[in-house]
């Protein structure tokens, strides 16, 4: 840029010429001066042009569900969106879940990281850090769960993660719903001034109307965090635990025993009993009598009072014996019916 306007004032501040030059180094100031003004106005106009960035109020922001800080196990819940917000001293994700429940709200997968945090992207607002306290249980539940009757687990529960507590309870519409919370951090000798620094908070919050409160409490067993902070000082897990003595050892047997028994919360639904119905006179089928093989030999004739049986009717149930008439006061004598025979002549007639 020429800034010719500032030749005037080096000739109008010029003075008579000295023997060591100072009207030339006079001129010389007067012209630097002019230019870093000039600069400076330029780069003012430049600030106008460009309008200030949005800022977003909340801080939360939709992110892709492969930046995930955590996920379930595979064949676990899906996950549908993950909402992210930065605070002063951490970073939360809501991972929200797939959900078939009829319990307003949404199934989610908390996840607050404390570490270090970008100073430019990072919000106002601070996280509290540290392990949820029993005053605290029932108004993080109620906020979650709202309207439902949750009964706090007393068993003691841990995943690989370590140990955790969870609360299970079912809504009016039957489904069963589950609240759990974890803190991951290094405690103990483990935790130093410079390592193993940082924590990690997991809140669970699941619904199902199909699902009993076994399969709703595996996805804490199952969830993977699958984030960290790049630095050498974070380190929420401590050192990793070394293997069991027993392990390789003589003399020490170990059984494939696995889980015997499953303590559940809430109490077990009733099944519905099978309803009877029941069936018209006309729907009742009698058992079939059973056939009777043909006769085979002479006709045997029936006892004296009773009626004759014809070999069509031998299939059918015997009729009862008929009652003896009055009258009668002597049994009638019984006739012997004559045996077959055959004439000799072929002619079918006997004499």
């Amino acid at each position: 840029m020429d800034f010719a306007w500032a030749r005037p004032i080096c000739l109008f501040a010029r003075k008579p010429a000295a023997p060591n030059g100072d009207a030339a180094l006079s001129c010389v100031g007067v012209a630097s001066v002019a230019k870093a003004i000039g600069q400076a106005l330029v780069l003012m106009l430049a600030g106008c042009a460009q309008p200030p960035p949005l800022v977003h109020s909340t801080g939360t922001s939709l992110v892709a569900p492969e930046t995930a800080f955590a996920l379930p196990a595979p064949g676990g819940p899906a996950v549908t969106a993950v909402l992210e917000r930065r605070f002063a001293n951490a970073t939360q994700q809501e991972i929200l879940l797939s959900t078939s429940a009829h319990t307003p709200g949404q199934n989610m997968l908390r996840v607050q990281m404390f570490g270090p945090v970008d100073a430019a992207a990072a919000g106002e607002s601070r996280l509290r850090e540290g392990y949820l306290a029993l005053g605290n249980i029932g108004s993080e539940i109620r906020q979650a769960l709202p309207g439902i009757r949750m009964q706090t687990s007393p068993y003691y529960v841990q995943n690989k993660y370590g140990p955790f507590g969870y609360a299970a309870g079912r809504s009016a519409s039957g489904d069963t719903c589950l609240y759990a919370w974890q803190r991951i951090s290094s405690t103990g000798i483990t935790q130093t001034w410079i390592g193993n620094k940082g924590s990690i908070q997991v809140r669970l919050r699941i619904c199902d109307q199909n699902e009993p409160e076994q399969k709703l409490l595996e996805v804490m067993y199952g969830y993977t965090i699958t984030s960290s902070f790049k630095t050498r000082n974070w380190n929420p897990y401590g050192e990793p635990p070394a293997p069991e003595a027993s392990l390789g050892k003589p003399g020490q047997p170990i059984y494939p025993v696995g889980v015997a028994r499953f303590e559940t919360v809430t109490s077990p639904q009733a099944t519905p009993r099978p309803r009877l119905t029941a069936l018209s006179p006309r729907q009742v089928v009698a058992d079939p009598l059973p056939v009777l093989p043909a006769p085979v030999g002479p006709i045997v004739p029936p006892p004296p009072g009773s009626s004759a049986i014809t070999p069509a009717q031998s299939t059918l149930v015997p009729s009862p014996p008929p009652v003896p008439s009055k009258a009668a006061d002597k049994p009638a004598a019984p006739i012997v019916p004559p045996p077959p025979c055959a004439a000799a002549d072929g002619s079918g007639t006997c004499n």
